[in-house]
């Protein structure tokens, strides 16, 4: 047995603060291990900066990566299209939110080249209590942004720029909501006396 490198992770320095990624080697395992090492390494510079939010960025699927991604989150903003197989992974992955007890919110890329499945999408999330805060339309200003190397809204003033600030909106009240309650239980378990 010999060390083999899988892979590589990095502190990359943006206009919107640092980024802490990886880079994993072809056909090389251990990505799990890997999201985890990104992840301390991003809580660390979180403390020491004083950063007030960790966003990560997680893989598509089930695997390791993703439940590395999930582990002691405070909420899960689950991106999916109107697919077949988009339906498929969105249910997948939200079984393990439910698992690791991790409230999960739902956003539905493109909803307009599937209406249909977008219907089926809603209902799903109705049924299993992870609502869909957002849809973004399918529209050519999100390459056209990625090539210029812009986010969306600097690229140009847009319906799917109008939608993503919304849908940040709704997520950082559903996080204040959060707080609020994890706020209100901590106080009730303090006046429970332990034995």
């Amino acid at each position: 047995m010999k060390e083999v490198q899988s892979g590589e992770w990095f502190i990359s320095q943006t206009r919107y603060g640092p980024m802490v990624h990886a880079k994993l080697g072809v056909a090389q395992e251990n990505s799990g291990k890997l999201v985890t090492l990104v992840r301390k390494e991003a809580q660390r510079l979180t403390k020491e900066d004083g950063y007030p939010l960790i966003l990560i960025d997680g893989p598509p699927g089930i695997g390791c990566p993703v439940i590395a991604s999930l582990g002691g989150v405070d909420a899960a903003l689950v991106v999916t299209e109107p697919s077949l197989s988009g339906i498929h992974d969105l249910e997948r992955v939200l079984e393990v939110c439910r698992h690791f007890q991790v409230p999960a919110w739902v956003c539905v890329n493109k909803w307009d080249i599937n209406p249909e499945n977008t219907r089926r999408i809603e209902e799903y999330c109705q049924e299993k209590c992870s609502p869909v805060i957002g849809e973004i339309p399918f529209d050519p200003v999100v390459t056209r942004a990625m090539i210029s190397e812009r986010t969306v809204l600097e690229y140009s003033p847009s319906m799917v720029g109008r939608e993503i600030e919304k849908i940040w909106m709704r997520v950082q009240c559903l996080m204040n909501l959060q707080k609020e309650e994890r706020r209100d239980f901590s106080e009730e378990m303090a006046e429970i006396p332990i034995s």
